[in-house]
């Protein structure tokens, strides 16, 4: 079989010459063409040093020394490579530094993919432990509420399907029927009510947390709310028939149980429960408004009512706690990035896919169809190479959680009035604190209107106690006061309510047939105590953005379930 590259000229020299050649051509390993110009070199290179020598044996002598003085046959091969590529044009050679540019880091690329999917979390912190740490005080265990309650769930889960479907009802709803049908039943089980208030008489409230499946604190289980609610309905009830029966003694220490239960559910809590007690308080506060309104009480009762109201004041902390939410984000954290010396590294497979892909998907809600799938693609491909080169490490996202929350714990402090004077655009803020993290994005909880429900608590009750302090007043000197530094001045108020949303007091007025105490509501703007009607009629009297007043008195029944 002929060589493959075989010359015709190769058969005019010795053997000895075509074997080097061949030897040289083969171990330059190089392209094609180059080593057929290396094997025409070669043989021109032989030809001329033997054209001299007529007889066969003088130029296989000669052919022999000239081989020799080419000395190692492999050297040559390597030099003759080298030489070639330095003579080969500019551009072939920027093409293939190129291309070994481009092998070197699709290499690179995957053994970074291959160290960055194969991370693990390292769990340093029992976040669970902590949280229960947070919440449980160091007291006796006879002092805490949460059995107590516990109990009086157990008996609430009990309850008839005729009387759970009338809990939710306001008692003006209900009819007389109904109204009877609750006070025989709540007569018959009248030892829940005292259960309850042997609860709200405990200083303390606290369980232990626990997870589904004892690890994550994402799936962290709470008390079973629904049915604290429902308690809390039951007991509402039992103030309304009381107050109805005029055992106005009773209906005071129900709301004041009412109250209680909601202020068991605040401070290190989870913020679900934390809302809930929120909610609980205003229905207590809610329920007190109705019986002044529609009840006569005498003075002594609202003194003792006014004092009692007081002493929740002083003891009441109405911040909003955020370090269950905290505790629950580290935890998120610590299992969502490795423990590496580079501050740690997001993992992938931790994320939840769904949360990944809303925003850049909903981000392309104006592109036309035809367009969309293309967008999507290259949305997602956007996210991933952020993902895998430029998202902030582990102890980036953790300042950035305590940054966040100790951000939204100083707006809760602040009043509406504080936040709008300054024009501190809050939402946005806090977005910025946490911009580029997209596990804090899809994690972090919207605070803004949250902050505000912890002032409308406090409102209310101070609002309250000025309520019962007018209508103490115009018991004793037969008329109400020209204004609330009168009602300080005689020693019915300590000081004059402030109103959260303008920085000033609450407005009073003298009316004809009363008084009016308002807050100028959401819209900060004084509307002369007026009350906004929903589209249906309704009226919403906490007041709205788009206008209407907090009316807290006279009170405005809106016959619809709280």
């Amino acid at each position: 079989m002929a060589d493959k590259y075989e010359n015709k000229d190769l058969k005019n020299l010795p053997d000895c010459v075509c074997e080097f050649i061949r030897v040289v051509i083969k171990k330059m390993g190089y392209r094609r063409k180059v080593r057929q110009d290396v094997q025409d070199e070669l043989t021109a290179h032989f030809e001329d040093e033997l054209k001299e020598y007529k007889t066969d044996e003088e130029r296989r002598h000669k052919a022999q020394q000239l081989i020799t003085d080419f000395g190692d046959v492999k050297l040559l091969a390597v030099l003759l490579r080298r030489a070639k590529k330095r003579c080969r044009p500019l551009w072939r050679t920027m093409t293939a530094r190129t291309f070994q540019a481009v092998g070197i880091l699709i290499l690179c690329f995957v053994l970074y993919m291959v160290w960055f999917f194969s991370g693990k979390p390292v769990i340093t912190t029992n976040y669970l432990a902590e949280l229960n740490r947070a919440v449980c005080p160091v007291a006796d265990e006879t002092l805490n509420a949460a059995p107590i309650y516990d109990q009086a769930i157990q008996k609430i889960k009990a309850v008839p399907d005729e009387i759970s479907e009338l809990l939710g009802n306001t008692y003006d709803e209900a009819t007389p029927q109904q109204r009877q049908l609750m006070q025989q039943w709540l007569c018959d089980n009248r030892e829940l009510f005292e259960m309850l208030a042997a609860g709200a008489q405990k200083p303390y409230y606290w369980h232990e947390y626990k997870t589904s499946d004892y690890t994550e604190m994402m799936t962290v289980l709470v008390p079973e709310l629904q049915y604290v609610r429902r308690l809390a309905f039951t007991l509402r009830w039992w103030i309304w028939i009381s107050a109805e029966q005029d055992r106005y003694e009773d209906a005071f220490r129900g709301i004041k149980s009412l109250y209680c239960m909601g202020h068991h559910l605040r401070g290190n809590k989870t913020l679900v429960e934390q809302l809930v007690g929120i909610a609980i308080e205003a229905l207590a506060l809610g329920t007190l408004h109705q019986i002044l309104w529609d009840h006569t009480i005498e003075a002594a009762t609202l003194a003792e009512l006014q004092e009692t109201l007081d002493q929740i004041v002083a003891d009441e902390d109405f911040t909003l706690s955020l370090k269950a939410e905290k505790l629950v984000t580290y935890d998120v954290i610590q299992r969502s990035f490795t423990g590496g010396l580079d501050g740690g590294h997001i993992i992938p497979k931790s994320l939840n896919r769904l949360l990944l892909e809303v925003t850049i998907i909903s981000s392309g809600e104006n592109i036309p169809a035809r367009d969309r799938f293309i967008h999507d693609v290259w949305a997602i491909i956007r996210r991933w190479c952020y993902i895998l080169f430029l998202h902030p490490d582990k102890q980036e996202t953790f300042r950035a959680t305590e940054h966040f929350y100790d951000y939204w714990e100083k707006v809760a402090a602040m009043t509406p009035a504080k936040v709008r004077a300054k024009q501190a655009d809050i939402e946005e803020q806090a977005k910025q604190i946490i911009r580029g993290n997209i596990l804090l994005q899809a994690m972090a909880p919207t605070l803004e209107r949250i902050s505000l429900y912890v002032h409308s608590v406090r409102t209310s009750v101070e609002a309250m106690i000025t309520i019962i302090a007018i209508l103490r007043y115009e018991k004793s000197s037969g008329r109400y006061p020209d204004d609330l530094e009168e009602m300080v001045a005689a020693g019915y108020l300590k000081e004059v309510p402030i109103d959260p949303y303008s920085g000033g007091s609450l407005l009073y007025k003298r009316t004809e047939k009363g008084f009016l105490l308002y807050s100028v509501g959401p819209n900060f703007k004084d509307d002369g105590g007026q009350i906004f009607y929903s589209d249906r009629g309704r009226p919403i009297t906490c007041g709205t953005n788009e206008g209407g007043d907090w009316v807290f008195w006279p009170v405005v029944k809106t016959n619809a379930k709280q």
